[in-house]
């Protein structure tokens, strides 16, 4: 069995983002095929313990810090150490701000740069919605400079991949993007729950406020409808008020999210901005739920729209694609089969993971 070595500065195990969720899903599969480590830039604390009991039995890690954080000098370093006296076959980097890495891997060693999304469309994004952004900033000519550096590039949606097709070899770009969970949930013929499901990523609190402020009150006082908030998205609106009176619940965190996705009717997804492929998109088709999103946030998944999701982008559209979907239950359950249908066809763990396959083979 090939060796691999996944580098990482993301607490993946630890859940209650897309990104975690995209590289514990990746993990998972890359373990059936190789030996997997995880060489991460972080510590094991309390709160891993009953997951590393558990779960993992067939995964190496390797800690980089018994300190909270580390600095990239300070990681590099340690990664220097780690890597001196050891070989993979392969060595998957997620994401491009650790490509730094390169220069200790053995010239024999595959390297493959997990990209998640594109650089230079994310900072574009954000500047054109002027979204608060303190991510990495690259040129587009730097982001591709380094992407030659690589063997391969994962890329996790279609607009993506013949973006960068442009200016690599095809031959070198893998497109990869995240499965969906195929278990589909029972319609219920009536709609009482909304929900929407996020991190603290800024695109998110972007998209739930323009939601809350432009778009919510119209629906609930027409249908009495309550929006069900999970996740840490909780902690950006805490300091504010008014949401009980408004058929609002922020829940939190939920460890089960299939438990979560049993209670909802309609899934939203207001994204303005960002980049790559929508996870909490994907999680709603392949559950078989009734989906309303953006055009920003249908990328990767276009060719579903209006058929198995809904696209909405000014107010106006949420309402009428809340009302068409409220007031038939037959054509809202037709986008619900629509949806989970999509799922299984597109979204299917051996079909997202196919290319990836190829080259661990």
């Amino acid at each position: 069995m090939k060796t691999l070595l996944l580098v990482t500065y993301v607490d993946f195990w630890r859940k209650g983002s897309g990104h975690r969720t995209r590289i514990s899903s990746l993990v998972n599969c890359l373990k059936e095929y190789t030996r997997v480590t995880v060489f991460y830039a972080g510590e094991k604390d309390e709160r891993d313990k009953a997951w590393f009991s558990k779960e993992v039995t067939d995964i190496d890690f390797e800690f980089a810090s018994t300190q909270a954080t580390l600095t990239y000098k300070e990681y590099k370093e340690k990664f220097r150490e780690f890597i001196k006296d050891r070989f993979f076959d392969i060595a998957l980097v997620e994401y491009i701000e650790l490509s730094g890495l390169l220069e200790f891997l053995p010239d024999n060693t595959i390297t493959i740069l997990d990209t998640h999304d594109i650089v230079f469309k994310r900072v574009k994004s954000f500047k054109r919605l002027k979204v608060i952004y303190d991510g990495i900033v690259l040129s587009k000519q730097e982001e591709l400079n380094i992407y030659r550096c690589f063997d391969y590039i994962i890329l996790i949606q279609k607009t993506d991949l013949e973006c960068i097709a442009k200016e690599i070899d095809a031959s070198r770009l893998l497109l990869v993007p995240h499965p969906a969970i195929l278990k589909r949930k029972m319609i219920r013929k009536t709609v009482q729950n909304v929900g929407f499901i996020a991190s603290q990523y800024s695109p998110n609190i972007d998209a739930l406020k323009w939601f809350i402020e432009e778009v919510w009150d119209t629906i609930y006082q027409k249908h009495n409808l309550v929006l069900n908030v999970y996740g840490n998205i909780k902690y950006s609106f805490s300091s504010m008020g008014g949401f009980e009176n408004r058929n609002i619940v922020f829940h939190g965190f939920a460890d089960d999210l299939e438990k979560v996705y049993d209670t909802l009717d309609i899934m939203v997804n207001p994204v303005r901005c960002g980049a790559g492929l929508k996870i909490k998109n994907v999680e709603a088709l392949g559950y078989g739920l009734p989906l309303i999103t953006s055009t920003h946030g249908a990328s990767g998944i276009e060719d579903g729209a209006s058929k198995a999701f809904l696209i909405a982008n000014s107010a106006a559209e949420f309402w009428l694609a809340f009302d068409a979907m409220i007031g038939n239950y037959v054509f809202r359950k037709q986008i619900a089969e629509n949806a989970f249908e999509y799922a299984q066809s597109n979204l299917s763990s051996g079909k997202c993971y196919a290319n990836l396959l190829k080259i661990l083979n």
